[in-house]
């Protein structure tokens, strides 16, 4: 009988620990901009993978601006609790504009 229980409990401890590297990982990756005062404000983020997630507090529009071409990415009228996803390109620095707490993520942030 105990045999059978261990291929069980191999792969729950598996499932658990992949769960626990993935929150980590979101966790690090995930980025609030937050409200400063009712002000649209900006920040640079570069996407970890194609597509990036956006919620926020507030209604706005989500407005990413490529730094190397300037061509702009909305995400427009997000509401509250509302998460909207974009598709931009990996390794690339965009500029992210809106008001209210916005969470986007996965993404880098450019710290200067």
């Amino acid at each position: 009988m105990n045999r059978k229980r261990w291929p069980i409990l191999c792969a729950i401890a598996i499932f658990a620990v992949a769960i626990l590297v993935y929150a980590n990982f979101q966790k690090k990756h995930t980025f609030v901009l937050a409200n400063d005062e009712g002000m649209i404000k900006s920040e640079q983020i570069q996407p970890l993978f194609g597509t990036v997630k956006v919620s926020g507090d507030c209604d706005t529009d989500v407005v990413f601006t490529d730094m190397e071409t300037g061509e702009k990415y909305v995400v427009g009228y997000i509401t509250s609790g509302v998460s909207e996803k974009i598709k931009l390109e990996k390794g690339k620095w965009y500029t992210v504009a809106g008001g209210g707490n916005l969470v986007i993520s996965p993404v880098n942030v450019r710290v200067e």
